[in-house]
């Protein structure tokens, strides 16, 4: 399991995780910054409107090596979650730090 990834299940488990497309872009727009996590089997469609509001408001897009499934359940949700952002700025470091490194 990709590091970054028991860094996401830690965010939500504090509360301070947006989960889906929608809620993962108004963070980015409203925090400037951070990182959006996307699931590895996400469309073109979502990974290119998530990387323009990225690009636009000065957030990072890291690709996870999980599937949408994989992930939802990581979280504790049922179907498929595409995009995920931590909302926490030391747990979004500690992930960042964390998918560097490539843990």
């Amino acid at each position: 399991m990709n590091g970054a990834v028991r860094y996401i299940m830690l965010a939500k488990k504090a509360g301070k995780l947006a989960v889906g497309t929608p809620a993962a872009i108004d963070a980015v727009r409203r925090a400037r910054g951070g990182a959006v996590y996307v699931a590895a089997d996400a469309s073109a469609a979502t990974v290119k409107r998530i990387s323009d509001k990225c690009a636009f408001y000065g957030a990072e897009l890291r690709r996870l090596d999980i599937d949408g499934a994989a992930l939802a359940h990581a979280i504790g949700k049922t179907g498929v979650v595409a995009a995920v952002y931590i909302t926490d700025a030391g747990l979004s470091d500690a992930a960042e730090r964390s998918f560097s490194a490539g843990e």
